[in-house]
């Protein structure tokens, strides 16, 4: 070999030896490339994953949060159901008092409010079971209610139908049933 080779075959031997260096340099910098952004992904995707499992829980606590409030008002209303038929029975009683508990109710009410002139209407039932003289001067109107009585003096009307009073007097005859039903 004359130096001519010798020395042609020493520069294909360093840049064989620098090519594989430039690929072992690409290789490496490829490799840890991918490295980082496998990792990067990695990190995104378990973010995401918790982002979706917080995003769940929300969604779950919501849907209970709801699904308790629709429970409630069934429940709630079921029972304005029940207190709302014990309401119409109680007025339905009331309604369908005997002779002798209705004249007593219209008595007692009138001692009660100090009335002693005026005419009085009473329920249409009871018209002509009681009489102009047994109410303290008080005429029978000619006119009637559907329950209770009424009571006209000038310009004033007193009303005691049991309807009325039962709807004055509701947010606490409720809350008595309620109570009483629903301990």
């Amino acid at each position: 070999m004359n130096n001519l080779e010798v020395i042609l075959e020493s520069i294909i031997s360093e840049g064989n030896t620098e090519s594989q260096n430039i690929i072992n340099d690409a290789t490496d910098k490829a490799n840890r490339l991918v490295s980082e952004k496998k990792t990067e992904a990695e990190k995104k995707a378990q973010e995401i994953i918790e982002s979706a499992k917080k995003e769940a829980a929300t969604i779950e606590k919501n849907e209970t949060v709801s699904t308790e409030r629709q429970s409630r008002d069934i429940e709630i209303n079921a029972k304005n159901k029940v207190i709302d038929g014990v309401v119409e029975k109680l007025l339905e009683n009331l309604k369908n008092l005997d002779q002798n508990s209705y004249k007593a109710y219209i008595e007692n009410t009138l001692k009660r409010a100090n009335i002693t002139n005026g005419e009085i209407l009473l329920a249409e039932n009871f018209k002509n079971a009681i009489k102009d003289n047994e109410f303290n001067g008080l005429k029978v109107a000619d006119e009637t209610v559907e329950d209770g009585f009424v009571v006209r003096s000038g310009k004033i009307e007193y009303d005691n139908r049991f309807s009325s009073i039962l709807k004055y007097n509701i947010d606490d005859i409720r809350k008595e049933i309620s109570d009483e039903i629903f301990k």
